[in-house]
């Protein structure tokens, strides 16, 4: 069988509301007409149809009118939301990271100054870094935990920080809450976190940030390397798995890093 036909009229309503949230300023009837090549009649209807089901809400009047995303579309993404399960999700992508770096991968959430293991993928090395399910960790020397740190508000890492005094696992472990500061700040950047062997001696991990829809960290992926194979090349190879392998997640979640240009 072949692809079944796209109905139409659908295909202008999802590009409408898509356009809308893809905009932070509501639009004229005419800017949307433009932007999507609709006729501006065809158009009318269409989004009479949306308000009238509360999809998009109708701001001023005359030349300063302008339409924006509705209740109704946030009422969706709640259900959604609450039934998405980013364990679920991220299963096959941490399989599929664990296969491209060839070494021990993880998903981990924060649960105040600690990580948990939610979902992992353990290597067959000879020498490998073994994860558990449900193991915990402090957030200062795990690499998943730093990268959700790294991605969060300045206010949210001073409310973690204020939680007590930080756990030294290692004599390489970060508890200076000076120097956390300085390395939340080089992840925000970059977006890669780093545990040089601040949880186990002899393990270098490296993690990133897992995006929910609104665009706020709600988990962290990492992988472990014992330090007799972690090499400049191992690095990159990480850094760009890991960088992919959270897209991928955040993207099923609803995060979006950049506005979607709407159809011609």
């Amino acid at each position: 069988m072949g692809r079944p036909r796209l109905v139409k009229s659908a295909t202008r309503a999802l590009d409408v509301l898509e356009l809308l949230a893809a905009r932070p300023e509501a639009m004229s009837h005419g800017e949307i007409a433009r932007a999507l090549r609709i006729p501006k009649s065809s158009l009318t209807e269409l989004l009479a149809t949306l308000e009238q089901r509360h999809y998009v809400v109708r701001e001023g009047s005359g030349t300063a009118e302008r339409m924006r995303l509705g209740p109704a579309v946030l009422g969706l993404a709640g259900v959604l939301l609450r039934r998405t399960d980013v364990t679920r999700l991220a299963q096959p992508v941490v399989a599929a990271l664990m296969t491209r770096t060839g070494e021990s991968a993880a998903l981990v959430v924060r649960e105040g100054a600690e990580v948990v293991v939610v979902c992992k993928e353990n290597c067959n090395q000879p020498i490998l870094y073994s994860l558990q399910l449900g193991e915990r960790g402090p957030v200062n020397a795990s690499a998943g935990g730093k990268a959700i740190l790294g991605a969060s508000s300045a206010a949210e890492i001073e409310a973690y920080l204020a939680l007590g005094a930080l756990p030294r696992l290692t004599p390489r472990t970060i508890t200076e809450p000076a120097a956390l500061r300085r390395e939340f700040a080089t992840i925000a950047r970059s977006g890669i976190a780093f545990s040089r062997e601040e949880m186990i001696e002899g393990i270098i991990a490296m993690g990133h940030a897992v995006l929910d829809a609104t665009g706020q960290p709600c988990a962290g992926l990492s992988v472990g390397v014992p330090k007799v194979r972690f090499t400049k090349e191992k690095e990159r190879l990480l850094a760009d798995a890991l960088r992919a392998a959270a897209a991928e997640i955040s993207a099923m979640l609803g995060w979006r890093d950049q506005p979607r240009r709407a159809a011609g």
